[in-house]
């Protein structure tokens, strides 16, 4: 009798726990949605940051601009930048284009499966027709190198 409470027990803790980590799977839709949702305020900090950066660059040599206020400000950039950076890296998120803030503020839209595809082909196509002149200059150096060996032979 002991046994089978035994099991009834390990049998629950077995489901408590696989409950436990599905709410806690950090790969499920809705830990996906909240990453991204977390990114874009990421990104809003970084672009707000970055723009009173700039405004005190371009002001600074203004009367009354302090060059160590400056400084601050870009430390705060650089800082809000890494922690972005590693936020994206550990999530997962920093893998897929961010859908813009504002749809109104970006002159173009998110990029669509076609002008996926397209830029995708076209990379594919350079690094194949770089691949291409690197063995033809390959070839190029072994049929000399053989026309200088056989020369020597001579």
């Amino acid at each position: 009798m002991s046994s089978s409470g035994f099991a009834h027990t390990s049998s629950f803790q077995s489901q408590e726990t696989s409950n436990s980590t599905t709410l806690a799977d950090p790969n499920s839709p809705e830990m996906f949605k909240q990453n991204v949702q977390i990114a874009l305020e990421h990104v809003a900090r970084v672009n707000s940051l970055a723009r009173g950066t700039l405004h005190v660059i371009e002001n600074a040599y203004q009367a009354g601009n302090n060059p160590e206020q400056t400084e601050a400000d870009l430390a705060s950039l650089n800082q809000a930048i890494c922690t972005l950076t590693e936020f994206l890296r550990q999530t997962g998120v920093g893998a897929y284009p961010l859908p813009p803030l504002d749809p109104q503020s970006v002159p173009y839209g998110s990029p669509n499966e076609q002008q996926l595809i397209a830029d995708t082909t076209r990379g594919v196509q350079q690094l194949y027709e770089q691949l291409k002149r690197t063995q033809e200059s390959r070839a190029v150096v072994v049929n000399l190198l053989g026309a200088v060996e056989a020369r020597s032979k001579t």
